[in-house]
């Protein structure tokens, strides 16, 4: 993919978004677009958790988004966000205090060695619902740019090593940030593809999540493949790892064309796991809550399993031959 295509569907995409902002602060403003090795398109949010700290989406971008530049091998970014402005000399430094204010919907597209920031007025009518400008271009890397977000995202690509594989769209799978509690945060280390999968696999994508505080953990992974039947045995063998174990069957809604659900203790017999497997023809679908007894409950594993299974019902047209 050229950069010229990804800056085109980043242009497009963001001014579909912005059409639907009632609000300068709607969640859909904090999103990281981006390409990857394999020309796949990825759409990131920012987790809720970094938006309640101090920098906010600046600390995501300094430190989860080189993990996540590199766990999902993209080659090309662009994050968007709005930004009060003032032509008032008066109120250049703090815009959102000037009555006259404008609102403006900017878009910073880099890959290794190119930048450009790009941006479009954003006017709002008496519904609220916002009209976009026509978009123009601000500043390319020949200015000189500066500042937090060139500074990171930049970084973010410079740093990265070799591509890991195809995640898409078992990366559109799994649990993403708003389906999980706001104080839970990805744990970088163990999302992205499962190496040891790859030569078998179309895509794979594991994630994981937990609290700054350690003990509680959600995760999931997808597996697609591309012939019927490999779902079937990844099934059988997850069952008999989770036997082996110690960890036993019980019953739960059916999700899928199979699946299994399984509780005990785990590790050194501090924490207990709740888990459901289950599979679609070419997929395969893991989902687990574990921590301290009593962290975690049965429906909960059914709440983020049905969370789960609808990400993979909406991406099933992608899989299919």
């Amino acid at each position: 993919m050229t950069f010229e295509d990804f800056r085109k569907w980043a242009l497009e995409s963001s001014r579909g978004a912005a059409l639907r902002w009632e609000e300068p602060d709607d969640d859909e403003i904090m999103v990281l677009l981006a390409a990857d090795d394999y020309d796949a398109h990825h759409v990131i949010p920012v987790p809720p958790i970094y938006l309640m700290l101090e920098r906010g989406h600046v600390h995501w971008l300094k430190g989860a988004l080189p993990d996540i530049v590199a766990n999902r091998s993209l080659k090309q970014l662009a994050f968007r966000n709005s930004a009060w402005v003032s032509r008032d000399p008066k109120y250049e430094d703090q815009p959102v205090d000037d009555p006259k204010r404008g609102e403006m919907l900017m878009l910073h597209i880099a890959e290794k060695g190119r930048y450009e920031i790009w941006n479009a007025e954003i006017t709002r009518g008496k519904s609220s619902l916002p009209r976009l400008g026509a978009w123009a271009l601000y500043a390319t890397n020949k200015d000189g740019l500066t500042g937090a977000l060139p500074k990171h995202l930049r970084k973010a690509l410079d740093s990265r090593g070799a591509g890991k594989g195809p995640t898409m769209p078992s990366a559109d799978m799994v649990l993403g940030p708003w389906d999980v509690p706001d104080d839970f945060l990805p744990n970088p280390p163990y999302c992205g593809p499962a190496s040891y999968a790859r030569e078998n696999t179309i895509s794979t994508y594991i994630v994981t999540y937990r609290p700054e505080a350690p003990g509680r953990v959600i995760g999931g992974q997808v597996f697609v493949f591309p012939e019927s039947g490999a779902s079937q045995d990844f099934v059988k063998g997850a069952m008999q790892a989770l036997v082996k174990a110690g960890n036993k069957e019980v019953t739960g809604r059916q999700l899928g064309d199979e699946s299994h659900y399984f509780e005990g203790e785990l590790g050194a017999k501090q924490l207990y796991r709740y888990t459901a497997v289950w599979r679609y023809e070419r997929v395969f679908c893991e989902l687990s809550v574990s921590g301290p007894r009593g962290a975690f409950e049965a429906r909960d594993l059914h709440h983020y399993a049905d969370l789960q299974d609808r990400r993979v019902r909406a991406n099933l047209p992608s899989v299919r031959p």
